[in-house]
């Protein structure tokens, strides 16, 4: 399914270019639900039916904020195609994200945000595709227990097409609350192979990649991210009993793949945040805005799937 036989004959060429398709369709269908980021779609589309990783970013000043703030991600998902027919793939998957937020005043924050997803991917024709999925997950600090304030739900439809044996190309939208209001985004899904080395993937604006392989063990390149979550706090100790933080989190910067095996790999990369902005909101309405000056974060990232060179 995820083979790239070479050209022989024009009936070889339709079967590559179509395994080729539904092979990296069925993949980023998967990831819509764990890439972690959570961000609108994590709805962070990523790459593997399983990963895990880790980020770190070093201390940040900012003028409405003492001292300086530090931030550490842990996220980890997996997820399952289920084909239904030859047309139709049923996708589960789960997902977790943990932030620790560290502030200038010695406090630290520690907010979590398990969810599910349940997606669909679907063939019309060997050119034309669709991919929907909803999310349903949690995202809070759970100090006060678990309600419906600690909610979270987000839709995702996106039409696709194959333009050629080597471009394929999606479009939709994406609705949820995650970036502080509920208002539906425009998405783009996109992977295109300029030569049997060098390849631009993504699911903009959730993640980007332009990537080269080096060796069959080495791939490098530029990535970029753009990562959100709204989450739901109760801090005991402060005058604010009820409120929700959301964060924002744009990052560019170089990569590294180590390809383990044709199905195991890990990134190491450098997240360079260009922009970075927490918002406060007490019944929907926001109250408190503060970005971070940039920084320059570091990750690992280990995930499992086929490459698909």
């Amino acid at each position: 399914m995820f083979s790239n036989p070479k050209r022989e004959t024009p009936v070889v060429s339709d079967v590559s270019r179509k395994r080729r398709y539904k092979g990296a369709l069925n993949a980023a269908l998967v990831a819509l639900a764990l890439s972690a980021v959570p961000s609108p779609a994590h709805a962070q589309v990523a790459d593997s039916v399983a990963t895990m990783s880790v980020e770190q970013y070093p201390g940040a000043s900012s003028d409405g904020l003492p001292g300086e703030t530090e931030l550490r991600v842990l996220r980890t998902s997996v997820g399952v195609p289920l084909p239904l027919s030859e047309a139709t793939t049923l996708v589960l998957g789960a997902a977790y994200e943990r932030l620790d937020i560290g502030l200038g005043t010695g406090q630290e924050l520690e907010l979590h945000a398990p969810k599910l997803m349940f997606g669909t991917l679907h063939d019309f024709s060997e050119r034309w595709g669709m991919m929907a999925f909803a999310e349903v997950g949690l995202a809070g600090n759970f100090e006060g227990g678990v309600g419906s304030d600690d909610l979270l739900l987000s839709f995702t439809g996106i039409a696709t097409y194959a333009v050629s044996d080597e471009f394929d190309v999606g479009a939709g939208v994406l609705y949820d609350r995650r970036s502080g209001e509920l208002a539906p985004m425009p998405a783009l899904l996109v992977q295109l192979r300029l030569s049997e080395r060098l390849r631009v993937r993504g699911f903009a604006p959730v993640w980007l990649r332009a990537e080269y392989r080096a060796t069959p063990w080495l791939d490098v390149g530029l990535r970029s991210t753009f990562e959100n979550n709204r989450f739901h706090v109760i801090d005991e100790a402060s005058a604010v009993q009820d409120t929700e933080l959301a964060y924002t989190n744009l990052t560019v910067g170089p990569q590294v793949t180590f390809n383990i095996t044709d199905w195991v790999h890990l990134d190491l990369y450098a997240a360079g945040a260009v922009y970075r902005r927490y918002e406060l909101f007490e019944r929907d309405q926001s109250i408190a805005r503060q970005g971070l000056d940039p920084v320059m974060g570091y990750g690992a990232r280990l995930w499992i799937a086929p490459s698909d060179w």
